[in-house]
């Protein structure tokens, strides 16, 4: 997730000496490299942040979804006024501002979970966003000055893979501080895999379903608990949900409560709707607070939507109030995690501010006499289809990172926990710095159109796979999506940007713009989650992946007469 447009080349070397101009402090790159190891981090945390802000405040998907369209809409809001920030103060102060403003925006979110306010935490975002944007501006450039002119791009392929780096480690850490681990009752070994509890399970996998209900109702209580934990993710789905909720009535509540994570939507109403207000009141709160949470987000009719609400309303007020208390709680998980953060980026501004490297004045838009307009820019072709292709990418790869903690904790797809799904964000991210570091190699060989079109028709590929699918098969076809991302961002923007001579920078500013996609589209998403379910909304990305293999093959090809760089 490598945002950034590439540095102006104009005026590489210093006119005192003539020679490269870059820094003699070594540790200087370290610094850069670090600070989009920082933005990447930030901004994937972000697919930990929707699955916790949707269970605190019992969002539907689209609501959730407000998360990415609030850091996303940053970028198209904020962009051009970042330009001229860094234009104003130059690029090392302009980085510096840049770390101090997402510095600002991370420690709101301590403010935020106090009040326990959705809007606020949207508006703590804004405002970290807002930093990273300017960041964006400003930080390629430097690193482009710290060495020779011959290796500037060596040291930026390095300053992305520290970006994907930190996109990798971001949802495990985000996991492990924000995504706090469900209490879970231990069902003794003795217990699971005794013969009767594997028969119990191949019963419920494969068995009729009068035998299946029959031997669910007649199990004993542990037996029953290992065999529903042990069994398919679809076990349940053929069976009438009202007589999976009868076949757990001899459960006690600290049983039922290691069952209800299994049970698909239909036969969790109907066991919580048969459950006397004491029983539900008896259940630990944080499962309890899952289940409601999961029957807020589920399509519920008319019928079912009645039934849920006179459940939450049978709650005692005791229990009403405990719920709250957790999610409050929960709330306030993130504070520590961003408050680091925030110190975090503070430091490095501070770090940035030692180190003497050199103004680069004349590579802002202080240098661009000739006044060139974005209109300018968009009359060329290749230009335009590449601002929809960089704003479907970005929507496709920031949807399916937004939607794979849910999408893969659902029951028929990796009947997992939160937590446990934030460490196969890691891999799904973690693909796209493997990607990146081979498609370098595979791009300096290869026709970059048609390798950009592959890439993404194999994407679009396993975007189907996953919505067809169910298991395993599910789970390894969405997580592989980001190996094929690798190396889309980089090769639309270098197409999109393409014998432009002096209206690069302008082209290059359309392109930041499209980032926008990483908000609208999974907002869109989200609406498609609440109609049509999680798994069939991922066709949204799979419209844009068809797109992207259009851009390379035909919308990336140069169709009028472009500037040449004499003219500039």
């Amino acid at each position: 997730m490598a945002f950034a447009a590439p540095p102006s080349q104009s005026a590489a070397r210093s006119p005192a000496s003539g020679s490269t101009r870059y820094t003699d402090y070594p540790l200087a790159m370290a610094v850069l490299t670090t600070i989009f190891f920082m933005w990447g981090f930030l901004t994937v945390l972000n697919d930990i942040l929707i699955p916790h802000l949707k269970s605190v405040f019992e969002l539907n998907y689209a609501r959730a979804m407000l998360v990415q369209f609030t850091f996303f809409g940053a970028y198209f809001l904020m962009s051009l006024p970042a330009g001229r920030l860094v234009a104003m103060l130059g690029y090392k102060k302009g980085i510096i501002a840049g770390l101090g403003i997402a510095a600002l925006g991370a420690f709101g979110f301590w403010p935020a979970a106090t009040q326990h306010s959705y809007a606020a935490f949207l508006g703590a975002l804004f405002v970290l966003a807002t930093g990273i944007t300017v960041l964006q501006v400003a930080a390629n450039p430097y690193v482009a000055l710290l060495g020779p002119e011959r290796t500037s791009s060596s040291r930026l392929t390095l300053a992305q893979a520290m970006n994907s780096l930190g996109t990798t480690l971001g949802p495990w850490f985000g996991g492990l501080l924000i995504l706090s681990a469900v209490s879970t009752g231990a069902i003794p070994d003795s217990v699971r895999k005794a013969p009767e509890t594997v028969q119990l399970v191949q019963t419920l996998n494969s068995g009729a379903p009068a035998l299946a209900i029959d031997a669910m109702t007649q199990a004993p209580a542990p037996r029953l608990v290992a065999a529903i934990g042990d069994a398919a993710a679809s076990a349940l789905d053929r069976l009438p949900p009202d007589q999976v909720a009868a076949s757990l009535g001899h459960l006690a509540p600290g049983e039922l409560a290691d069952v209800l994570d299994h049970l698909p939507g239909d036969a969790l109403l109907d066991t919580l709707a048969a459950r006397p207000p004491q029983d539900l009141a008896a259940l630990p709160v944080d499962r309890l607070a899952g289940a409601l949470d999961k029957l807020q987000a589920s399509r519920l009719d008319a019928v079912q939507s009645a039934k849920f609400g006179t459940v939450r309303a049978g709650l005692g007020q005791e229990t009403q109030a405990q719920l709250q208390a957790y999610r409050q709680k929960q709330a306030q998980l993130v504070q520590t995690p961003y408050l680091g953060l925030g110190f975090a980026l503070l430091v490095l501004a501070a770090g940035v501010g030692l180190f003497k490297l050199p103004a680069l004045t004349e590579s802002t838009e202080q240098a661009d006499t000739q006044h060139h307009s974005l209109l300018d820019a968009l009359r060329h072709p290749h230009v335009r289809f590449g601002v929809l292709a960089i704003f479907f990418y970005v929507g496709a790869e920031v949807s399916i990172g937004s939607f794979l903690v849910n999408y893969l904790s659902l029951p028929e797809i990796g009947h997992m926990s939160e937590q446990q799904a934030s460490h196969y964000v890691s891999l799904y991210w973690g693909g796209a710095m493997v990607g990146r570091l081979a498609g370098s190699v595979m791009l300096a060989k290869l026709n970059p159109r048609r390798l950009l079109a592959v890439f993404a028709g194999v994407a679009g590929l396993l975007v189907l796979t996953t919505m067809l699918t169910r298991g395993e098969l599910a789970m390894g076809s969405v997580i592989a999506i980001g190996l094929f991302n690798s190396i889309m961002f980089p090769t639309i923007f270098a197409l999109g940007i393409e014998r432009m001579g002096p209206l690069t920078g302008k082209a290059s500013s359309l392109l930041i713009m499209a980032i926008v996609g990483g908000a609208l589209l999974p907002w869109a998403q989200g609406f498609l989650a609440d109609s049509v379910g999680v798994q069939h909304a991922f066709v949204l990305p799979l419209l844009c992946y068809g797109y992207i293999v259009f851009y390379g093959l035909r919308g990336s090809l140069i169709r009028s007469e472009t500037p040449s760089a004499a003219s500039s």
